[in-house]
């Protein structure tokens, strides 16, 4: 028993609470779960090994050449027998040795009466042309120190430096995204709750008022009217409570998305909306360049580096190299070198004519891009920074007005008793509870949105950049 009740503890998720889930638990699973900041976490660390790669650009290449290989190619033998330092005269024999004068005149020019070394060369075997088969083995050590490539080295170094950093602001970029879109349906499904624990307050009180009086009588019109009005806000409440709970269903869902946890194990805690902004959310002081348009910045000086880069296709290289060699063969082995320098330089090539200019404004139609992306951010930031402003003081309006409303129903209720006012004034002022309701739940999640939008602009510190975010 005492084992199974170690494994239950073991597979039972840390989020089935019967205090619900925290925001902090919630992004702590957003955060372990996050593909797409994986995903983008896994481009940057490929970055960074690519900027380190072309960080070494100044080493210099060693590498080595191992083979053995068998060939009747008379040019291979011959070089095979050479690289052995053995050749020997036999190896230039060709059949053209055959038909010789010397083959038959003395040097008196007489011909030859007796055999001799001479006339021996008529049986010369053709070993230059027709060497046979024969097995060699060769390797080579090298080295090359570029010591000048135009820069073009260099520049691709601060390239990948750039898009390195580019990637690491989309990754904090998507978090940033994936926190304000958590603590936006996390809050929302409060507000939609609370919302419809309004909708059933007010459901409530029709009820009662309902059971209180008898106004389905046809022959009262005035009463009769005003049972048709409660009617009809029974059934504008139960329409709002479906729409309301579809809401919370579509949020829930994008949540189980990005956390993985189940919309029927997800209980928000509850906290009061301005607590929680603050908490989570900083308010932007003023205009701070989010770390998606950081990226785009970086992006846009790495074109820039490129017409650098296009500009070393057209000024020298140098550099230094060495070889050595080392040679098996059926008659010897021995071994050689060669060290010294180069030089390369492209003078020519129809290809590469313009590439520079076209590189030039290239990174200058990227930086223009930049700087009105900044001009429309900015712009976007200031005007989210004036919705909040308005949208609070409207918030507290609307709250204090729901308050007065809701103290109008109870005066309402006994204003009917005294026969002061119908049915359809009292019917009247529930439609006007149910609109304020609707009207507070609307103000709430558009100042949620507005200001979790704008934390994405929020000036970022280095470690954890918000309460909760790493």
């Amino acid at each position: 028993m005492k084992y199974f009740i170690s494994f239950l503890l073991l597979v039972t998720p840390v989020y089935l609470s019967a205090e619900g889930v925290g925001f902090n638990e919630l992004w702590k699973r957003i955060e372990e779960n996050s593909s797409a900041r994986k995903s983008k976490y896994l481009e940057w660390k490929a970055g960074e090994i690519a900027k380190d790669r072309s960080d070494k650009h100044w080493l210099p290449r060693v590498y080595a050449d191992l083979r053995t290989f068998q060939t009747n190619d008379p040019t291979l033998n011959f070089m095979g027998k050479l690289t052995q330092r053995s050749a020997t005269d036999a190896d230039f024999s060709t059949a053209s040795t055959r038909y010789r004068p010397g083959n038959f005149l003395d040097s008196n020019n007489q011909p030859y009466t007796t055999l001799n070394s001479d006339t021996m060369n008529l049986f010369a075997k053709d070993t230059l042309n027709y060497p046979g088969s024969h097995q060699y083995s060769r390797g080579t050590l090298g080295m090359d120190l570029p010591l000048y490539e135009g820069g073009s080295s260099k520049t691709f170094a601060a390239m990948n430096e750039k898009r390195s950093t580019g990637l690491k602001f989309e990754w904090l970029a998507i978090r940033d995204r994936e926190f304000a879109q958590a603590g936006f349906y996390y809050r929302a499904i409060q507000s939609l709750t609370d919302y419809q624990k309004r909708l059933e307050q007010i459901k409530k009180i029709e009820r009662r008022f309902q059971s209180n009086y008898s106004l389905g009588n046809k022959g009262n019109p005035v009463g009769y009217a005003g049972y048709l009005a409660l009617k009809s806000i029974q059934n504008q409440i139960a329409i709002l409570e479906k729409q309301s709970q579809l809401q919370i269903n579509d949020y829930k869902e994008t949540l189980y998305v990005l956390s993985d946890v189940p919309s029927t194990d997800l209980e928000i805690v509850e906290s009061d909306l301005n607590s929680f902004l603050d908490t989570y959310f900083k308010r932007p002081v003023g205009y701070e360049r989010s770390n998606q348009m950081n990226a785009q910045i970086k992006y846009a000086e790495g074109e820039k580096l490129k017409a650098e880069m296009e500009m070393a296709k057209f000024l020298p290289k140098v550099g230094a190299y060495s070889e050595a060699y080392g040679y098996q063969g059926s008659r010897n082995i021995s071994n050689a070198y060669q060290a010294g320098v180069y030089l390369q330089m492209n003078l020519y090539n129809p290809k590469d004519m313009g590439v520079v200019e076209e590189s030039k404004l290239n990174a200058e139609a990227a930086l223009k891009k930049i700087e009105e992306k900044t001009k429309e951010e900015e712009a976007h930031v200031k005007s989210l920074i004036q919705k909040e402003i308005s949208l609070k003081e409207s918030l507290e309006l609307i709250k204090e007005t729901v308050k007065f409303q809701e103290e109008q129903v109870t005066n309402m209720q006994r204003l009917f008793q005294s026969g002061a006012i119908n049915a359809i004034q009292f019917a009247e002022t529930l439609n006007k509870s149910l609109e304020l309701s609707r009207v507070l739940m609307e103000t709430e999640i558009t100042l949620l949105q507005v200001r979790t939008e704008a934390s994405i602009f929020s000036k970022k510190e280095d470690t954890n950049e918000a309460t909760g975010r790493n």
